[in-house]
């Protein structure tokens, strides 16, 4: 069950993937999008879904084209049953199951009825990793009882650490950006108390520890950020008394 697929096809797939850009950490849509229709297009004879779901926090998505295949991912959520949910929780690839099996059959006893009754045969999952973490999965359903094949999954494997990489790359991009502000932040506060010491130090003709001393007692007392209490002493909008 697979089509030779041409260089300029798996070039575009892999652009398109690498060009999602994810505007929002917790709703990477526009990548989800395009690793279904990637899929889609170069799995020939598979249905495909996105599950993703990176952590108890974040609601769970599915993303695939077809109403009642999208409702039979959403019930999967639900049941936290079938190849998507496996792999999610095992952070392992599900291999090519036969629906009509007694393996699907006895793990999968309601997802598997239900795909079976749609047409599909066969079922496989392959893991969607951000770094080290699993974050959701990429299924493929095969029409028929034919065995998915090794290319094909392969294929499918490619396409998901592509996008695993997108989001990973987005994730440590976050993270920079978040500890550059939490630095600047610090950096600024320092500053400020520097010079509401310095202040405090040379209104009174008292050392910058006495002043700091002074500053930090009254922030205490007032239970008010130190920050807000040296900013206030800088623009002279408080005076502190000196005893």
């Amino acid at each position: 069950m697979t089509m030779p697929v041409s260089q300029q096809r798996l070039a575009r797939a892999f652009v398109d993937l690498a060009a999602s850009v994810v505007t929002d950490a917790g709703d990477p849509t526009g990548l989800l999008e395009a690793l279904a229709a990637q899929g889609t297009e170069l799995l020939d004879g598979c249905a495909v879904i996105v599950l993703y779901a990176p952590d108890e926090r974040t609601p769970a998505r599915v993303t695939g084209t077809g109403e009642e295949l999208m409702r039979l991912a959403q019930d999967a959520l639900a049941w936290d049953e079938g190849p998507g949910p496996e792999a999610r929780r095992s952070g392992r690839a599900v291999p090519d199951t036969h629906l009509a099996g007694d393996l699907a059959r006895r793990d999968w006893p309601r997802y598997a009825p239900r795909a079976l009754a749609l047409g599909y045969g066969r079922a496989a999952a392959l893991p969607l990793r951000a770094g080290e973490d699993t974050v959701g999965a990429l299924v493929l359903l095969g029409r028929g009882a034919a065995p998915l094949s090794a290319e094909l999954l392969e294929l499918g494997q490619s396409l998901t650490e592509a996008a695993g990489w997108n989001l990973a790359q987005d994730r440590l991009l976050r993270e920079s950006r978040a500890l550059a502000d939490q630095l600047g932040q610090a950096l600024t506060s320092r500053v400020v108390i520097e010079q509401a010491k310095g202040s405090l130090a040379a209104r009174h003709s008292i050392t910058v520890d006495e002043a700091f001393h002074i500053l930090r007692s009254h922030a205490r007392s007032q239970r008010r950020r130190l920050t807000e209490v040296a900013r206030e002493v800088v623009e002279r909008r408080l005076e502190l008394r000196v005893e």
